[in-house]
């Protein structure tokens, strides 16, 4: 039987929770698997386009930029922009121009994104060195893949673009992590890209979390449009387990995109969340609605079943729980070989887990 928690939480309740966090906190980073990079040099480049964006006092000062950032340039002006700037349709002064006069001049558009991002993000260098550190483990695991550039931006809260991937370059939206206060997050008028359960995932303690799901995604082979429950289960599983790796330090709760109450309560419900799934012969329904009850984020898990009171994505979790089971009883498996590995049911079973 699934339990549910009360979304009214009195004080008290909250302080008992608490309490337990550093516990929560021991049992996140039991089994987590050491790695040795000190004899890996690496110097992480982040080149910080906002910066020289929002300098920019003319047009050809704009264009100049393009052969600063020669691959992130044209996308950003003219992809991303595009609605501000005119795109490909003007030509590229007239671009610039529209890009100066309609956000990076606009006291509460550009110029108010910048201001937030400067208070928000005083400095990169915690960022950097996190960054590094991450991309370390990476050039561990896959140490033939050319290691990736970073460029940081501000756009009008495109909230489908918090990354941009490039030629070996990723582009990171500052203005995706500007905090859960942040008022044009909770303007009407943006209420349907910024639900509250996303809001409070908006902050640059999700930046590193979130930039290394889209590298992992970006490694990982995308999943067959056939796919059962099962298969995206493990397919988000392989990806939870990737962001581990990579990011060990990281609370888990993090990583799922939980609350501290919503982790506690999939932890305690591990093996009713299993027995559901089984019981209800869910794990191999083909239809993407079933599926997406399982799957997508949301303030809780919408599957028959589940709903209010419980957290999103009991699937994800599922298939995270499944993965490190498999990887446990096959400790010769490498992290590059489990992406590959395309056979869910395999892995199902060679996991011999029963929560």
């Amino acid at each position: 039987m699934i339990k549910f928690f009360n979304k009214a939480v009195p004080l008290i309740f909250l302080l008992s929770i608490a309490c337990l966090l550093p516990q929560c906190t021991v049992k996140e980073k039991e089994d987590k698997k050491e790695i040795d990079t000190k004899d890996i040099v690496l110097n992480v480049e982040v080149q910080r386009f906002e910066e020289d964006l929002f300098k920019a006092s003319n047009p050809e000062e704009i264009l100049a930029l393009e052969k600063k950032y020669p691959s992130f340039y044209p996308v950003y002006m003219y992809q991303l922009m595009g609605d501000i700037t005119g795109g490909t349709d003007v030509p590229p002064a007239q671009a610039a121009v529209n890009l100066l006069r309609e956000f990076t001049t606009v006291p509460d558009f550009g110029l108010m994104l910048k201001k937030r991002a400067d208070s928000v993000f005083p400095t990169l260098e915690p960022f950097k060195e996190d960054l590094n550190a991450a991309m370390k483990r990476y050039k561990y695991y896959f140490p033939k893949d050319t290691i990736l550039k970073f460029v940081t931006f501000l756009s009008p809260l495109r909230i489908n673009f918090p990354y941009i991937e490039g030629s070996n370059q990723m582009g990171i939206g500052l203005d995706m992590y500007l905090g859960t206060d942040f008022e044009p997050y909770h303007s009407a008028n943006m209420a349907d890209q910024f639900p509250n359960y996303r809001i409070r995932k908006m902050r640059k303690d999700y930046l590193l979390r979130d930039l290394f799901t889209a590298i992992s995604e970006i490694k990982l082979s995308p999943i067959a449009n056939n796919s059962r429950l099962i298969d995206e289960m493990i397919h988000e599983g392989k990806l939870l387990y990737m962001v581990d790796a990579l990011l060990p330090e990281t609370e888990d709760s993090i990583k799922l995109g939980y609350t501290p109450q919503q982790y506690k309560w999939a932890v305690q419900s591990e093996s009713e969340i299993w027995a559901s799934l089984v019981d209800s012969k869910a794990l191999y329904v083909t239809e993407p609605a079933k599926i997406r009850g399982y799957i997508s984020d949301g303030p809780f898990t919408t599957a028959t079943g589940f709903g209010l009171g419980t957290a999103p994505r009991v699937g994800c979790f599922a298939g995270w729980q499944i993965i490190k089971k498999y990887m446990s009883n096959n400790p010769n498996i490498t992290l590059a070989q489990l992406l590959l590995e395309k056979d869910s049911d395999d892995i199902l079973n060679k996991s011999k887990y029963k929560p």
